[in-house]
C-alpha cells in the first residue's frame, strides 16, 4: 500500500465516523515503514475529535510532534475542538498557549481585542476563556482595568458573528458568574 491508499482510506474513516479504524490504519501504516503527513494526522483527530475521543486526538498530537512533523491550524483547532466538547477545558487551554507559542495563533489577540472570527465556536470558547484567565491572572500587565468595558471580542459583523454572540455571552454567564453580559451590537 502506499501513502496515498493510506490517505484515502483514513479520509474515508473520518466519513464514516470510524475513529478505530484510522487509528489502526496508522499504526499499520507506521508498521510498513510509511510516515503519516500532517493531513492524515490531521484527519485522524478529526475522527477522534468527532467520535468524542479526546484523548486519542491528544495521543495523535504528541506522537506527531513526536516524529517532527509540524502542526498546523488545523491540527490545533480539531486537537482544541476535542478536548473543549469534551469538557476538558485546561487541556484546550494549554494547547492554545502551545499554538500561540508557536506562532500557528500568533495574531489572535493583542491585549484587550480578541478576534475569533476565523475560529470554530469550540475553539472561540477557548480563546476567550484563556483571554479571560489571563488578564486576571496578571492584572499588574493589564494596560486597561475595566474589563467589561474595554476588552473586545470580534466574533464577525453582523451576519457572521450573530451566530457566534450566544455561544460568546453563555461562555461569560456559565464560567464568569457575577459578570454582567451585555451584547453591544455597533
Amino acid at each position: 500500500l502506499t501513502v496515498t491508499t493510506y490517505d484515502a482510506a483514513i479520509s474515508a474513516c473520518v466519513k464514516g465516523g470510524q475513529w478505530k479504524r484510522a487509528l489502526s490504519l496508522l499504526d499499520t501504516m507506521r508498521s510498513s515503514g510509511l510516515e503519516p503527513t500532517v493531513s492524515m494526522y490531521n484527519a485522524a483527530i478529526s475522527v477522534c475529535e468527532k467520535g468524542g475521543q479526546w484523548e486519542w486526538a491528544l495521543e495523535l498530537l504528541d506522537e506527531m510532534q513526536s516524529g517532527g512533523a509540524e502542526p498546523d491550524v488545523t491540527t490545533y483547532s480539531t486537537a482544541i475542538s476535542a478536548c473543549e466538547l469534551a469538557g476538558k477545558h485546561g487541556h484546550a487551554v494549554h494547547l492554545l498557549v502551545a499554538a500561540i507559542s508557536s506562532t500557528t495563533f500568533s495574531t489572535l489577540w493583542q491585549r484587550h481585542m480578541l478576534d475569533v472570527r476565523e475560529l470554530s465556536d469550540p475553539v472561540a470558547r477557548t480563546a476567550v476563556r484563556l483571554a479571560l484567565v489571563d488578564m486576571v491572572r496578571r492584572p499588574d500587565e493589564r494596560r486597561f482595568h475595566d474589563i467589561e468595558r474595554d476588552f473586545v471580542i470580534f466574533a464577525g459583523t453582523r451576519g457572521e458573528g450573530a451566530a457566534r454572540r450566544p455561544s460568546m455571552l453563555a461562555l461569560f454567564r456559565d464560567e464568569f458568574a457575577g459578570t454582567e453580559c451585555r451584547q453591544d451590537d455597533r
